[in-house]
Formats: structure tokens, sequence, C-alpha cells
């Protein structure tokens, strides 16, 4: 039975009922539309992908055959070469801006669509430059990138010029799809992250308004594994260093002089394990001064991250774990700085014959991995008294001027709205949350976005572990590339529906 209102307070009230549930109704079916649309359009882009699947690839190719070598000089010109190939790139997906601007060293590419007024704006970071190469330990040729067996090889493909490519195909389909994006866009795509972004503070300094952003992204990143997702939340910072002994103006004969002249190879080995104590810590004193011990909390998160030191002894093939078995291994490689020889020559080191000599000159190069709190310069100057309190009479030592190899360690926050987004675009796509993990690798420019730009630039990247990023056989998982672009269109998507200025 239905009674009749009569209170003019009830009439009010079944009023304002009904349009309380009109608009409850109305936003439902507007957030049911809206996803319905984005659904749509994410079906949209993977059609795209997918239909441009070959072209992409090729293009890929040509990007990593060329050899932008930033650690050396002879390879200037193909570090410009790339630079010059990416911009053309970006002004073929319909960027308002794509440029070229000159540093005291190499070039860095700029790219930009700002057509989203009352949207935020992300900034896009990665590196087209690469490593060296030892040609011979190469299955195929370097830079004559092949895919066998689901994989891109060659020197490049995964460290970065993946996240250069991956990050530009994203915005192409959604440009070619929809003729806008969601939000505005920046790219910043670096020539010298291989040898420590040794011109980056500079430009960035000098370029603050063109780079101005809301958000960040490091697409010089990557993910744990095929399944699981993961964000970099911290890294190692690095230094590095040459230093050679010189005993004699020249080599001499073993016989007519062995046994009581000096020897430069003797003395730089005696010098190079004096490093290290036989725990296998590093002896160079006030080497540990400055490291922050890791929290209560941040050893619970890292005993939570699956790793299986066995597998780095596969992947390598090592024998043995080496380091303080105080620290667990996850935490040596991740949080605890290293002193570690990358390269040492003495004597007659070709192939091929050999030569009965004392040898006048050797070298070692030394990379520091380092932690928070760390200084680089002042770990270097630690070195230096080191090497004078075990060198001994009769050589005398030489150092090279640092040319680059120099990052600043990092730790980024998990409780940011700019961490959610990236979180929530892995998370949709993976379907469980990434991982918090770290790494004992080094980006200097993300220090630097931070420190000049204020804004954390977190890692969406698509390389992984196994994939021999600085060694011989690089490679780059093709599957990896739909993963990325798929996740790069759902993350500005989300940003564009959720965030206005």
């Amino acid at each position: 039975m239905i009674k009749k209102i009569t209170s003019p307070l009830s009439f009010v009230i079944v009023i304002a009922l009904s349009l309380c549930n009109a608009s409850i109704s109305f936003a439902q079916n507007s957030i049911a539309s809206k996803q319905s649309s984005d659904k749509e359009a994410m079906q949209g882009y993977e059609k795209y992908f997918e239909e441009n699947k070959e072209k992409h690839l090729k293009e890929f190719i040509e990007l990593v055959s060329i050899p932008s070598i930033s650690s050396m000089p002879s390879h200037k010109a193909d570090v410009k070469k790339a630079a010059e190939w990416i911009v053309k790139k970006l002004k073929s997906i319909g960027l308002s801006t794509a440029m070229e601007i000159p540093s005291a060293g190499n070039p860095f590419v700029f790219g930009s669509w700002d057509k989203a007024p009352g949207k935020p704006t992300v900034l896009i970071y990665a590196h087209y430059d690469i490593q060296p190469v030892k040609e011979s330990e190469w299955d195929y040729p370097p830079f004559k990138p092949v895919v066998v067996g689901g994989k891109i090889l060659g020197r490049g493909a995964s460290d970065d010029k993946s996240g250069v490519m991956i990050s530009i195909w994203a915005i192409e389909a959604m440009l070619k799809k929809d003729g806008k994006l969601p939000v505005n866009v920046k790219f910043l795509f670096e020539g010298e992250e291989e040898i420590g972004s040794t011109h980056f503070h500079d430009f960035i300094a000098a370029n603050k308004e063109l780079l101005k952003a809301d958000y960040a992204l490091n697409a010089d990143g990557g993910q744990a594994s095929d399944t699981d997702p993961a964000i970099v939340m911290s890294l190692r910072g690095a230094i590095t260093m040459e230093f050679s002994v010189k005993t004699a103006n020249i080599d001499g004969h073993s016989g007519e002089y062995g046994g009581k002249t000096p020897n430069s190879a003797v003395i730089l080995s005696q010098i190079i394990s004096s490093f290290y104590t036989k725990e296998g810590n590093v002896a160079v004193a006030g080497f540990y001064d400055k490291v922050i011990p890791l929290t209560a909390a941040e050893k619970t998160k890292l005993k939570q991250v699956p790793y299986n030191p066995a597998k780095d002894m596969q992947f390598l093939g090592t024998t043995a774990d080496v380091g303080d078995t105080n620290y667990l291994p996850l935490e040596r490689i991740w949080y605890r700085p290293t002193l570690e020889i990358t390269g040492i020559q003495g004597g007659y080191t070709a192939p091929e014959g050999s030569s009965n000599i004392i040898p006048s000159n050797a070298f070692a190069r030394i990379t520091c991995r380092l932690v928070s709190n760390q200084d680089g310069f002042e770990i270097i100057d630690l070195i230096k008294k080191h090497i004078a309190k075990n060198t001994p009479p009769g050589a005398s030592i030489i150092y090279k001027p640092l040319t680059g190899g120099f990052a600043r360690p990092m730790k980024f926050p998990s409780d940011t709205k700019a961490f959610r987004y990236v979180s929530n675009a892995l998370a949709n796509y993976y379907g469980k949350e990434p991982l918090q993990n770290a790494t004992g690798g080094s980006v200097g420019a993300l220090v630097e976005i931070k420190e000049q730009l204020g804004i954390y630039a977190y890692s969406l990247g698509f390389q992984q572990p196994d994939e021999k990023w600085h060694g011989a056989n690089e490679f780059l998982r093709v599957s990896s590339i739909r993963k990325g672009q798929m996740i790069y269109c759902y993350y500005l998507q989300q940003l564009g529906n959720v965030e206005a200025k």
C-alpha cells in the first residue's frame, strides 16, 4: 500500500533522494561509458601495434645497427648519426617539436607534444649511447642485428635503445589512432649515459623551462622477468679511475736484469691485492665510513624479493659466491659499495708468442659502485692514499684524469602519486603488484632530474636481467616490445583520466 505524502518536509526528502539516485545513476553510467571507451582505445592501440610490428622491428634493427659508442672518440660521428635518426623518427609521428640540442659533448634529443591544455606533462628519459664491444666474443656481428628464437641480438638492443623506441611507438600509436594524447609529453634522450652523463647537469641547468614537467619516467629500466613486473626503487652510484705503475723507462730482459729489477706487473698485483681483506671486504681506510645501514623495514622488504644466487652463478658460469657473508647476497649487490678491477694490463699480452721481459709499465682500471651518502670523489681520494701507502720503493704511480663514469646513488619513495601511476600500469598488465626492486647499476641522470626539475623519474623500462647488458650477445626479447607499448599507453591514459591541472 502506498501512503500519500502529506508533510512538506517528506516531499522535499523524496525529491532530494530521487535527484541523488539520478545523479548516482548518471555517474555510474558515465564511468561505465568511460571504461568502455578506454578499453576500446586500448584495443585500437594493440591492433595498431600488430599491424605495424614488422615496420617497427625494421626500425629497431636500423637504430641498433648504428654503433653509437659514447666512450670511443672514433664513434662520435655514429653517436650523432643515432641522434639524427631518432629526431627524424620523432618528426614522423607528429610531435610538436623534435630536435637535436648540442652540448659540450654528444647531442641531446628533445621532442614534445604540448596540445593537451589543463593536463599534466610527462617527461620520458632514455639514452641512445651504448657500450663498446669485443666482436670476437659475439655469435653474430653486434651491429648487424638478427632475430633468433624470439630475441633481437645486437649491442644496445636491450640497454637502452629498447627504452627509446618502446616509448616512441606508444606515443605514435595514440597519435595515429586518436589524433591527440591524453597528456602532454616530452622526450629527453641522452648520448652520454654510458660515460656517466658527463654534461647532463649543465644541460638541465640551461634548459629547466624547456624540460619542466609534472611527472617523469625512466625508460632505461627493466622488469624482473617475463611474468614479474618491477619498479627500481634504489640505484647505486659509480666512480671510475685508472692508474699506472712505472718501474723503468724500458722493458728489461728477464735474464739479464731479473732478480734485482722492480717488476711493474708484480707491484700492480700487490697493490690490487691490498685493496681487499680475506673476507672480501674493501680494505681501503674510510671506504665504508659513510655507508648508512638498511632500516629494519628495508631488510624485511629485501627478504621478500624472490632471489636465487645460484641463477646468477649459472648465468655467469661462476662456481662460488664472494663477499662479506654478514650481508645477504642481494644486499651485497644492491645496497653495499664495491671496488672492482674492470681492466688490467702489463707486459707482453699479444694473443700469440711470448716475450721474456720485466714490464716497465702496468695499469689497472677501477669502478666503485657507491651507495647513499657516499661521495665518489672522496672515495677516489681514499683509494689514492691507499695506493701511496702500499707502493714500494722503485715504483711511481701515474693517474689518468677522470673523463666520465661518475654517477651518484639514489633512492625513490613509494608513497607518491607518481609511483602509484607506474605501479597501477604494471599491475593492470601483469595481473600482480610490481616488485620494489633495487639495482647495483647506475643512471646518473636521474639524480639531476630530481634535484633540478623536482620530480622523480620512476623506472618504466622492459629490459630483463639476463639480457647480457654490456656483454657479448646482448639481446632484447621480442615479446617485451608489445608489453612495453601497451603499458605506456595505459599509463598515459590513466594519467589523463585522473589528473587535471
